[in-house]
């Protein structure tokens, strides 16, 4: 499952960030990174950002740039 696809309050573990460089490069300096554990604080309505939090800091990730972050969800 993709980020985009999460559900409020769920814990992901990412398994995958996109093959694009720049998208990888872009999300390490947001301290975002594969095998990272994350919370979905929020997500906007009408396919708004989402909020995640990892590492007592909060981020707000779009929805195009979601759906290149492969997550599993932690139980």
């Amino acid at each position: 499952m993709t980020l985009d696809q999460a559900r409020n309050h769920s814990v992901l573990k990412i398994l995958l960030i996109s093959d694009d460089w720049t998208t990888r490069r872009l999300l390490n300096q947001l301290g975002l990174y594969a095998g990272e554990r994350v919370h979905v604080v929020r997500r906007a309505p009408f396919g708004g950002p989402l909020v995640i939090e990892s590492r007592n800091s909060r981020v707000a990730i779009g929805k195009q740039l979601a759906k290149r972050i492969r997550v599993e969800v932690i139980p």
